[in-house]
């Protein structure tokens, strides 16, 4: 047995050579070999001359050949049957025999340099493996007598005009994507992710209460004006339990920081490399949300009973002067400062949260999405994942994994 570097065009020549029988079988076919496979059959009798296709529209997205071969393989009376699912390659010309391997042009171009992608087998072993794809063709010539064969491993199933239709029909249906394109995204993919971090529940010295309009009078308490306009501030800046969920603002701020990079309106972006870094980060700020969420409800609870106070007191002296008609309605007599501060309580516990409420939204949220080929085809993405990594060396992803360039969308070493 012999390793060595086998392409579509050395597979054609091989075919080519034929003297007496041709035995092809791979998920799909290219222009190329079917020229070759059509060739052999103008010279030799149609029943030595096998092709075994996996023959679905699947295998054609991946980039297992192309379609176009099928229907006119047919055309020109060649045998070709199907396998469903068949991802190995042989051939076998006359006594010759190799296994090899034809990469998904969705995954590589199959013109790149590469190493050995094919075994040369021993004369010794062709007939095993026309055993398993045409045991009717082990006599060696035409001439020598026929026995009749077991029936084949694989490519059991002719190629019908029927299916090559349903197959072309779901290939309008359902197109596959350019190759090229798909390999550059599977790049991108491989190295950077679209990230969004949220945060939320946690912005509690800015959480407001809106306050009913009747209530909205001229005030006294000079510290209470301030946090009061059509809205009034939860709590005082200087509240403890706020500068605690600041902290943990902080913590996600810096987070973003260190490993994610905005590029324009489509989002931000990271590091795949990093994302066990990250997630470690992640989970460690969460850990600490839980744990502030649940210490916190009884604090929360006082200072929201606080600012509520301070609200009621303030507000209390101004609707003491001038009650309002509803407060009035209800009041045998004359409306006193208990009355008052008694009707502000029960309305502002109306609009005012609970602490419950306001920490059951606390919570880091991280949602990852993979570059699309909308996004890797628009404008300067391209450009902008590398100025926002200047220091990620994007040559040599590119040069060990991305296949024939596409015109109209340049690669970044470019």
């Amino acid at each position: 047995m012999e390793l060595k570097v086998l392409k579509d065009d050395d597979v054609a020549k091989m075919i080519r050579a034929t003297k007496f029988r041709a035995v092809y079988a791979a998920p799909g076919v290219t222009d190329t070999v079917a020229g070759a496979l059509i060739e052999v059959r103008k010279r030799i009798d149609r029943n030595r001359v096998r092709v075994v296709l996996d023959g679905s529209a699947n295998a054609l997205r991946l980039g297992y050949g192309q379609t176009d071969p099928m229907p006119m393989l047919l055309e020109h009376d060649v045998d070709v049957r199907v396998e469903p699912g068949l991802r190995m390659s042989l051939l076998v010309v006359d006594d010759q025999a190799v296994v090899f391997m034809l990469p998904a042009m969705m995954v590589e171009d199959p013109n790149l340099p590469r190493g050995p992608n094919a075994l040369i087998l021993s004369r010794e072993q062709v007939d095993g493996v026309l055993v398993t794809v045409a045991p009717d063709y082990l006599k060696s010539s035409p001439n020598e007598e026929a026995t009749k064969p077991n029936p084949p491993h694989i490519g059991k199933q002719p190629l019908t005009d029927a299916h090559v239709k349903a197959v072309e029909a779901e290939m309008v249906k359902n197109p596959p994507q350019r190759f090229d394109l798909t390999r550059t995204l599977n790049v991108f993919n491989a190295y950077v992710e679209f990230i969004e971090l949220r945060l939320t529940g946690l912005q509690i010295t800015r959480h407001t209460v809106k306050l009913p309009q009747d209530l909205i009078l001229a005030l006294r308490d000079e510290a209470t004006s301030k946090r009061l306009r059509t809205s009034f501030n939860l709590l005082d800046g200087k509240s403890k339990v706020g500068q605690d969920a600041d902290a943990v603002e902080v913590r996600v701020r810096k987070l973003r920081d260190r490993f994610v990079r905005p590029i324009g309106d489509i989002g931000a972006i990271t590091l795949r490399s990093k994302r066990k870094e990250v997630d470690s980060l992640i989970e460690a700020i969460r850990a600490d949300i839980e744990k502030f969420r649940k210490s916190v409800v009884e604090r929360l609870t006082k200072e929201i009973a606080s600012s509520r106070n301070k609200l009621v007191e303030g507000l209390t002296p101004a609707l003491k002067k001038k009650p309002p008609q509803d407060l009035i309605d209800q009041v045998t007599g004359k409306v006193t400062v208990e009355h008052v501060t008694l009707y502000l309580t029960k309305r502002l516990e109306e609009v005012f949260p609970t602490a419950e409420s306001v920490v059951g939204d606390m919570k880091l949220e991280c949602v990852r999405k993979g570059v699309t080929y909308e996004t890797l085809a628009s404008g300067d993405f391209q450009k902008k994942v590398r100025d926002a990594f200047p220091y990620e060396d994007w040559d040599k992803p590119f040069s060990e994994f991305t296949a024939a360039k596409a015109e109209q969308l340049p690669l970044l070493n470019q």
